[in-house]
């Protein structure tokens, strides 16, 4: 037997490193499971300091978006330049579309409002302070003018993201509990029938 037909026999490896029409890799699931522990924590962070401000809360929110940043543009990469996995069960056609078209706007989301959020407090000239006394660099000077700008484009950023992220949870419950099908049990590192 030569090696191109062995490969071709040989079952899928459940480590695959991208995303197959069978199944998502297993960095794709480790990654998603980190984001939206890490989403949560921002949005937890968020409504704490919304009540009574914390210099340390502050600075474990600026470090959270700043470790979100890069995993956020390698999930964006991998989403648009990998093959999505098909649905598992018989859904309708249009919840395919919906469903896909929020997730990459869910990806493209957390690439862009870490960007937005850099660039209005480098405009209205806030200190991006992390923890261990370290900061990040402001993107450009002070600048009034675009901060106001850039400040309604991140809360209608942030609005739309919220919206996206109701509709990806409400998607996620509806597969489990009303349908019954395995969706959630593959992102949960499961090998589904499709």
């Amino acid at each position: 037997m030569d090696s191109t037909s062995f490969s071709a026999t040989r079952p899928r490896s459940p480590f695959h490193l991208r995303d197959t029409g069978l199944g998502f890799s297993r960095i794709t699931i480790a990654l998603h499971w980190i984001v939206a522990a890490i989403v949560l924590a921002i949005i937890a962070l968020e409504i704490s300091l919304s009540i009574a401000y914390n210099a340390e809360q502050a600075s474990m929110l600026n470090l959270l978006g700043v470790a979100l940043f890069p995993i956020s543009v390698y999930r964006l990469w991998a989403r648009v330049t990998s093959v999505h996995p098909l649905p598992v069960g018989t859904p309708n056609p249009v919840e395919v579309i919906v469903s896909r078209s929020v997730a990459v706007a869910l990806a493209l989301a957390m690439v862009l409002l870490p960007i937005a959020a850099w660039l209005y407090k480098s405009a209205v000239g806030e200190i991006i302070a992390l923890p261990g006394g370290f900061f990040v660099p402001a993107l450009i000077p002070p600048q009034a003018q675009v901060a106001s700008i850039v400040h309604v484009l991140f809360r209608i950023g942030a609005i739309a993201f919220l919206g996206g992220l109701a509709l990806h949870m409400f998607g996620a419950c509806k597969n489990h509990f009303a349908l019954k099908n395995e969706a959630l049990k593959r992102m949960l590192g499961k090998h589904v029938e499709l």
